[in-house]
């Protein structure tokens, strides 16, 4: 069925009659920076950070019409990483710095028939366990690996090894990677997307957006083949947010990450409550991960993050602070605390 999806679509393309009008190009990007205050249970230190929940970037953007209802366009972004949050902790007084990496360098063609992207882009499994309707996650983002507490580490006490935060919790999110990409037209307010990767994976998803009882509904449902990686076999999971018409937000996701050759599965949870008034947003959130990063660990986090939007300058200052705990039947481990201040400043 996909097969025949990727067909269709490129036969569309390339049976769209092509004009001589040059591709209008736009750029845009962002700069976020943060200083984090942490403290691992052993020692405490500040670090300044570019942000790992939606790092520094710098985007160019462009698409022509075709005739006939079809378009052809292209998207290149790259991130610039100074001093990557998710690798920033106590122990460590050099700076990290990762340079640049390809964040989207892909093209694509659309039409009533949907839309096929090739290159470099987001699976289609990307962002469905991340649906959150509070205007927040400036502070953390909750995937793990990216988190701007995942480089601290839980210190081991009584013989325990020390363990990262970002390998003890994750949401199994989809990532970015060489693909061939369908997105479906829209069917009312819910899109399907499906990918293959050059790494024998493939990916498909389905999400929602819509006015709902006066307020706003997001949600999403992905499932990812990780074949090729290992012991894993497959990920899946979902996220749902809700945004009442008075400001206030329940979000919420559930991931699992399967495995093969009898390893032992691992899940993660996570709910949250926000509210928005006028240029502020707070959002409060707990999440646990289950025999992420070893068999019998078990994380849990909690944490607040306020944004407050200067729109004028198309900024926003935030503030977050989270406390996370490790547990194991044998082992023990102290806390981590993290504070973070940071702004974004975005450019069109």
């Amino acid at each position: 069925m996909n097969k025949k999806l990727l067909t269709i679509a490129i036969a569309g393309a390339m049976a769209a009659p092509m004009t001589a009008h040059a591709i209008k190009w736009k750029m845009s990007g962002q700069v976020n920076r943060a200083v984090t205050f942490m403290d691992d249970g052993n020692q405490s230190d500040v670090r300044s950070t570019d942000n790992g929940a939606s790092n520094t970037r710098f985007r160019m953007r462009g698409s022509e019409d075709m005739g006939n209802g079809m378009k052809v366009g292209a998207y290149w972004e790259l991130g610039i990483n100074s001093s990557p949050s998710s690798k920033a902790r106590p122990d460590a007084d050099n700076d990290f710095d990762n340079g640049v990496s390809i964040r989207q360098a892909n093209l694509w063609f659309s039409g009533n028939w949907g839309k096929l992207t090739m290159g470099h882009t987001s699976e289609a499994s990307d962002g469905t366990t991340g649906a959150d309707l509070s205007g927040t996650n400036l502070t953390h983002s909750g995937a793990g690996a990216t988190d701007n507490t995942a480089g601290i580490l839980f210190q081991g006490k009584n013989g325990a090894g020390n363990k990262s935060r970002g390998s003890t919790y994750s949401k199994y999110d989809g990532g970015r990677k060489d693909v061939v990409r369908y997105d479906s037209p829209k069917l009312g307010p819910v899109g399907l997307a499906v990918n293959v990767s050059n790494d024998q994976s493939w990916s498909a998803a389905a999400k929602v957006k819509t006015a709902l009882g006066g307020g706003q509904l997001s949600g999403a449902f992905g499932y990812a083949s990780d074949t090729g990686k290992g012991n894993v076999d497959a990920r899946w999971g979902g996220s749902l947010s809700y945004l009442f018409s008075q400001g206030t937000s329940i979000s919420g996701h559930y991931a699992s990450n399967e495995t093969a050759n009898n390893a032992k599965d691992s899940d993660s949870f996570s709910i949250s409550l926000g509210h928005k008034w006028g240029i502020h947003a707070v959002e409060a959130t707990y999440a646990e991960g289950s025999d992420i990063g070893g068999d019998s660990f078990e994380s849990t986090s909690y944490s607040i993050e306020y944004v407050h939007n200067l729109k004028k300058v198309n900024t926003q200052l935030y503030a977050g602070f989270q406390h996370a705990e490790l547990d194991h039947s044998v082992w023990s481990y102290e806390d981590i605390d993290a504070f973070t201040v940071g702004a974004r400043v975005k450019f069109d």
